[in-house]
């Protein structure tokens, strides 16, 4: 189903009529239900809208091509626990960080080597770089967890099977449709053209 700026969503597209009852199949956006109707095994079985599906939300009869749900609790632990490894390292980091920027306090103080005091400030630099970039990747983790897109777990992919000899005289036909129209066009103009012709 695709829905954008021409056929906006409604509370039907869910299955709800506007007091938010459940609709009969019949008050359905044919967008919604057109692929299901095609398909012979769901003859005689009602749609499985989200209004219909809701009641067994969270339970595996819930969740169709059509309806389903996130369990952002098992989400959300699922993504700590791939998160944790990453703040472990980054807060080991970030304590090397504190003793380095220590050490480099004593070594301005002590009129250290200009060679051992950039070396420590680099070392810092990488280190302090790496932390971020742990934090980040941590971030992401958390963050996609909340990615409310609504990309159907059980989507069924069409593929084209076809044959690159079947494509070719898809196209080619595509193209004698394509000639002919235009000759009944140019036929249909050609009467228009002679008069402009002759007010010339």
């Amino acid at each position: 189903m695709k829905v954008g700026k021409k056929t906006p969503l409604t509370l039907a597209h869910f299955g709800f009529d506007k007091n938010g009852s459940a609709l009969s199949d019949d008050a359905l956006p044919a967008t919604l239900t057109d692929d299901w109707r095609k398909e012979e095994a769901n003859a005689g079985k009602p749609f499985p809208s989200y209004a219909r599906m809701r009641a067994l939300r969270g339970k595996a009869a819930g969740n169709s091509r059509y309806s389903w749900s996130v369990d952002f609790a098992a989400s959300r632990a699922k993504a700590r626990a791939e998160m944790q490894p990453l703040l472990d390292s980054a807060a080991e980091l970030r304590s090397e960080i504190v003793d380095l920027k220590e050490r480099l306090k004593r070594l301005k103080k002590d009129k250290a080597s200009d060679t051992e005091v950039k070396a420590l400030d680099a070392k810092i630099r990488v280190q302090d770089k790496a932390a971020r970039d742990l934090e980040a990747q941590a971030a992401a983790i958390d963050a996609a967890v909340f990615d409310l897109k609504a990309v159907n777990p059980k989507a069924v992919a069409k593929v084209d099977d076809r044959t690159p000899a079947q494509i070719i005289q898809s196209i080619e036909a595509q193209g004698r449709i394509v000639a002919e129209a235009l000759s009944r066009l140019s036929a249909l103009m050609a009467p228009t053209q002679k008069r402009l012709s002759a007010v010339r």
